[in-house]
């Protein structure tokens, strides 16, 4: 009884200053290296960054010039010891939007245009018709749809999807791996229903 409590004992204690491989990875303590993959059984200390990071310290510009007051008419030379913190993230406040995001707002766009035009052909019967679509984000972010499947199958339907999307297909970013760009095939699917 005694050597089972101090075994738990042991377990719980070795458990308690361990650090999880989620905790490591999100706390931005591993290193970056996109070639490997880390396993519940790896040791982390081989994998575990040291550097430590520095802050970037803020641009300070000096004021100079004029400073009028409020009322427009006194204008002073201000003291040299004025400095205004400025922030680099500032000045960069350029937004890329994700290609899922982009893909997911085009496709909507495009399956509320087949319901209206294409559903209500007579070449289309009734029921529900699952479509999957193959597409390609080349070197460039330039999409390429390789094929539609729709399910059951309906020609008329598979070819007016597929125009519409070779037609109007957006600029993707491309994909990025290791510091080039690559092409990536990729897969969506999505129901449409003729009452």
């Amino acid at each position: 009884m005694k050597k089972g409590i101090l075994f738990l004992l042991i377990i719980i204690s070795a458990k308690a200053n361990t650090q999880s491989l989620k905790d490591a990875l999100y706390g931005g303590k591993l290193k970056k290296d996109s070639g490997i993959v880390i396993r519940k059984t790896d040791d982390l200390s081989t994998k575990i960054d040291t550097t430590r990071k520095t802050e970037v310290e803020t641009q300070k510009t000096k004021l100079t010039g004029l400073v009028v007051d409020s009322s427009g008419k006194k204008a002073t030379a201000p003291p040299a010891s004025i400095i205004i913190p400025t922030d680099e993230k500032l000045n960069n406040n350029v937004t890329i939007k994700d290609n899922n995001k982009i893909w997911k707002e085009y496709m909507d766009s495009v399956i509320s245009g087949l319901k209206t035009e294409v559903l209500s052909s007579k070449k289309i019967k009734n029921g529900i018709y699952f479509i999957l679509v193959d597409y390609e984000i080349g070197t460039d972010g330039q999409v390429t749809i390789n094929n539609v499947s729709p399910s059951p199958e309906n020609s008329f339907l598979q070819q007016q999807v597929k125009e519409r999307l070779t037609l109007t297909a957006p600029q993707m970013n491309p994909l990025m791996s290791n510091g080039k760009p690559r092409k990536v095939v990729k897969k969506f699917n999505f129901t449409l229903n003729k009452m």
